[in-house]
């Protein structure tokens, strides 16, 4: 039985399938990683997050106004107020640079501003147009009828106390999360490991020295969204060495031995590859299945996967693989407790953490390797992210009459805006092999099922943005 993905439930079928059989080749589990703290910042955290401490760690006033030591005003009443002759003003004297913190104000009532620590002997604020305060003789302020201890202050440790959750696992950590995990004494923190990537040239006519623009589109999406442990190496792609030593034999006048690698070449390539880089994408020009690279049959990888390609029914970006290396550590198994939504405990589960490089064949030209980076790569570097698919399809009704392919759902460069009325309006952009129109004005991919008849304007489609 599949894990059931959260793809959306009116996304294309065809879509969706491909979705499925990318996340059966993908390593089980989620490698994670301990940071501090503030390496965190715009990280995913991998586990639920409990306060180290209590907070607030002193009280603290809820809002500006007089603070008061209230066990003075316990007798006080209409007819019997409690006089308070001195009045200090926190604002007024700490610009004078004198330190409240260090005088004795007991007795006194001290105008304190907001969210302030209070000072010993001040345990409850009351607003400066609170009626029980009589401010007609301000040398003789009379305080009304008594004042509750606590009122108008946030308590040490109110917010929330040691052991406490603070942060449910799968958050994108925000400058406003780091606030409360300070605030609750966190130091380090567990998050989904960002893979260390490597982008492989295969281009057989490329020099050493030279990398292809597709190559360099990769490492700047990938910068873009923000991985920044991506290098580029080039790669000839692996020859048949037996034809290639009878037409050496022959000394056919066009054999160029540099452009393309003996196979313990191409094995010993990748062998050095593996421990060092988390994803492998390998790109080479021709989208067919003569472009396969045959890396399930190497030694080092693993071999129950099968070398099918993952055809996704579109057109360009008609089909990718992906392969997994034998495991670098040994698998992690962890028993993991259920809950249900009102904490009830329901049953466990094993969970079991692979460390494998997962490598991903994109062939094609640069269109393709557009298209298949936007709608499968960037979902394979954000599967641990549940609700990844969640604002990542929209709708929106195309301007134009489109008529469909019969076989392929097409992926197309185009347009949206956004309507008066909130909706989205499509516009596909004319595209063309080798011409930078589509690349220049393109914020979308769009989405064309294949279906018998024409789209007629104004019908709904999916797109993705991609600016």
């Amino acid at each position: 039985m599949h894990k059931r993905l959260p793809v959306p439930e009116n996304l294309p079928c065809r879509l969706t399938d491909a979705f499925y059989r990318i996340y059966q080749h993908l390593p089980k589990g989620h490698l994670k990683t301990l940071v501090e703290l503030d390496d965190a910042l715009n990280q995913v955290n991998a586990s639920d997050v409990y306060a180290l401490q209590n907070f607030p760690h002193h009280n603290f006033s809820a809002y500006a106004g007089w603070g008061v030591d209230s066990k003075l005003t316990q007798h006080a009443s209409q007819k019997n107020p409690v006089v308070v002759k001195d009045l200090y003003f926190w604002k007024q004297q700490l610009y004078r640079s004198i330190n409240p913190y260090k005088l004795n104000l007991a007795g006194c009532l001290t105008k304190i501003p907001e969210f302030t620590k209070l000072p010993e002997g001040m345990d409850a604020i009351i607003l400066e147009e609170d009626k029980r305060l009589d401010f007609s003789d301000i040398e003789n302020v009379k305080v009304k009828t008594p004042i509750a201890v606590m009122h108008g202050v946030i308590q040490q440790s109110s917010v929330f106390k040691q052991g406490d959750l603070i942060l449910e696992k799968n958050n994108k950590i925000t400058p406003e999360k780091l606030i409360a995990l300070r605030r609750a004494g966190i130091k380090t923190l567990s998050i989904y490991r960002h893979p260390k990537i490597l982008i492989v040239n295969m281009h057989p006519f490329d020099k050493q020295d030279e990398i292809s623009e597709e190559c360099l589109y990769i490492q700047d999406l990938l910068k873009t969204w923000g991985y920044h442990q991506v290098e580029i190496k080039s790669h000839k792609p692996a020859r048949y060495d037996c034809a290639f030593e009878n037409l050496k034999k022959e000394n056919h006048p066009a054999l160029d031995e540099a452009l393309t690698s003996g196979w313990e070449e191409h094995q010993q390539f990748f062998d050095q590859q593996i421990p060092e880089f988390d994803m492998i994408l390998c790109w080479f020009p021709l989208n067919r299945y003569s472009s396969e690279l045959k890396l399930s049959r190497l030694a080092n990888f693993y071999q129950g996967i099968g070398e099918s390609p993952l055809n996704t029914c579109c057109i360009p970006a008609n089909e990718f693989r992906i392969f997994n290396s034998n495991d670098r550590t040994p698998k992690i198994s962890q028993t993991v407790q259920l809950y249900d939504e009102n904490g009830n405990h329901k049953g466990s589960r094993v969970e079991i953490t692979e460390d494998r490089t997962t490598i991903i064949s994109l062939a094609g030209d640069m269109q393709d390797v557009a298209m298949l980076m936007h709608m499968f790569v960037k979902y394979i570097l954000n599967k641990h992210i549940p609700d990844f698919f969640d604002h990542l399809y929209l709708k929106g009704k195309i301007n134009q009459q489109i008529q469909p392919d019969l076989k392929h759902r097409k992926l197309l460069w185009g347009r949206y805006k956004m309507e008066a009325d909130g909706q989205y309006a499509l516009q596909l952009i004319e595209q063309h092999p080798y011409q930078i129109d589509a690349f220049i004005a393109a914020n979308c991919i769009i989405i064309l099922p294949f279906a018998e008849h024409p789209i007629p304007s104004g019908e709904e489609l999916d797109f993705i943005k991609i600016d």
